[in-house]
């Protein structure tokens, strides 16, 4: 007997209206465990320095994006669970599926949910993130050393398509912060012409201005021609040397003439889709169970499951097992699998 579909309906709403009413518990719930673990810290180095209250606060504040990353997935995740947790020891789980309702009338909605959630956290993970670690960076060093960071690049090479292939052996901000200067330029044109200078501005309007630049052309004639723009794509880096403080597009430009930001780029796309993931994932073992207390155990397994991968892909890596791109992508493919698993079964 299949229960109407009015009936599944009002299922659906009631489930997901207790469901997103327990998600902001959650949610603040893991703001406040790492806002804890934040303070716990820092809170000897905070003493050490004698940092002032309003730049601990500030520092707190620019770390908030990584919270909001982190919390928007794990309270999805303790939501759902403590939800199916009420409705096993309820006996409104056995109702459910004595009345004929199959497992998908409530998993199908809870993805939805759970892919607005993703979205979300792709603009905290791509954009939001990025910017405020910047300042955290910036507000960090001025507190411990004295000094904004460096932002120092060495060995820069990029390769913009149609553009041939840019080198700088140091790329830096200048010491007022105006712009972004460039020292042992190396340029080799599609035609084969190449441009050296020892020094050169990189501008936001998308241009490598070499300063007593020479020019070899490709039959090997010299030509000095002193001050000179080159067309260049690609925006100035900001004042950091971190991927972390880099956001989507910067990381995107980056990735095509830097291998070592593929790992940090995929990452971003994968922490967001791990807050569909982990819904899928919690729904599946949810509506599985039979007894409220393994739901309280699914979420604490589930999360330092996750958590776990999620750390030892960075050092995948780092050591090259997999490859940087499975390295990011490592937590949601194996929690996507056992997802499709337990999904199966539930059918």
């Amino acid at each position: 007997m299949e229960l109407p579909y009015t009936a599944a309906s009002m299922l659906r709403r009631y489930f997901l209206r207790e469901a997103l009413s327990l998600y902001l518990v959650g949610f603040l719930i893991f703001i406040g465990l790492l806002t804890s673990d934040f303070f716990t810290s820092w809170a000897g180095s905070f003493a050490r320095m004698g940092t002032p209250v309003q730049d601990m606060l500030l520092l707190w504040l620019y770390r908030m994006p990584y919270f909001l990353g982190v919390a928007l997935a794990f309270g999805l995740v303790f939501a759902l669970l403590i939800t199916l947790a009420r409705w096993i020891r309820q006996s409104e789980l056995k109702a459910m599926y004595a009345g004929g309702v199959k497992p998908m009338v409530l998993l199908l909605p809870v993805l939805g949910v759970g892919l607005v959630v993703s979205g979300l956290a792709l603009f905290t993970w791509g954009w939001l993130r990025p910017e405020a670690q910047l300042r955290f960076d910036i507000l960090k060093d001025r507190i411990f050393y004295g000094s904004s960071p460096s932002g120092v690049l060495t060995d820069q090479l990029y390769t913009p398509q149609g553009y041939g292939l840019y080198f700088a052996q140091r790329v830096y901000p200048d010491s007022d912060g105006s712009g972004v200067r460039l020292e042992g330029v190396r340029v080799v044109e599609p035609g084969g012409a190449v441009w050296s200078a020892p020094r050169g501005r990189w501008l936001e309007a998308g241009v490598w201005q070499l300063e007593d630049a020479r020019r070899v052309e490709p039959d090997g004639k010299v030509i000095t021609v002193g001050s000179h723009p080159l067309p260049f794509p690609l925006s100035a880096p900001p004042r950091t040397d971190s991927y972390d403080a880099l956001n989507l597009t910067q990381l995107h430009q980056i990735a095509r003439a830097d291998s070592k930001a593929l790992f940090p780029l995929a990452q971003r796309y994968a922490n967001a889709l791990g807050a569909l993931v982990l819904a899928w994932l919690a729904m599946a073992v949810g509506l599985g169970l039979r007894e409220q207390s393994w739901a309280f155990v699914a979420v604490v397994v589930l999360l330092f499951g996750y958590y776990t991968l999620w750390t030892l892909s960075a050092k995948f890596a780092e050591y090259d097992v997999f490859g940087p791109i499975v390295a990011a992508w490592l937590p949601n493919l194996a929690f996507g699998v056992v997802a499709v698993i337990l999904t199966l079964r539930l059918r």
